[in-house]
């Protein structure tokens, strides 16, 4: 039960933390892109834009979250050795596999490189490691 609680906490901070940013990008971009430019038209508020970003990253990331800890529930109960500095090296490598396959796409558009690079480099060590190290301590 620690690992579903520890994965709603990682996916809650992890919105807390995309929607002010997700929000800057996007209203920064929209004079680049023509997808930014409809999704935010110049002149939008960044907090209004922010707030709804939030709401959707709440919902998505502590979902994902929760299921990653569900996964972390049965794989512990299996295979609990560790590796590569997390408690539980099968959870983690799934973790890595899952946010490479989410992300390689993403490097078609040259936009969105440094971005989707940066996103997957926290994401992975988000719900990699410190999703089971918090999990521990519970």
């Amino acid at each position: 039960m620690a690992e579903v609680f520890a994965g709603f906490v990682v996916g809650y901070a992890l919105a807390i933390l995309a929607a002010p940013l997700g929000a800057l990008a996007l209203v920064r971009s929209n004079d680049r892109t023509g997808v930014a430019q409809r999704l935010a038209p110049p002149g939008t508020s960044v907090i209004a834009l922010s707030v709804v970003i939030h709401f959707a990253a709440i919902i998505v990331l502590t979902a994902l979250g929760l299921i990653l800890g569900m996964a972390l529930v049965g794989i512990e109960a299996r295979r609990p050795e560790g590796g590569l500095g997390s408690p539980n090296l099968v959870y983690t490598l799934l973790v890595l596999a899952l946010t490479a396959v989410a992300v390689i796409p993403s490097f078609a558009v040259p936009a969105v490189r440094r971005f989707s690079i940066a996103a997957a480099l926290v994401f992975a060590a988000s719900f990699g490691w410190a999703m089971p190290w918090l999990a521990t301590f519970g």
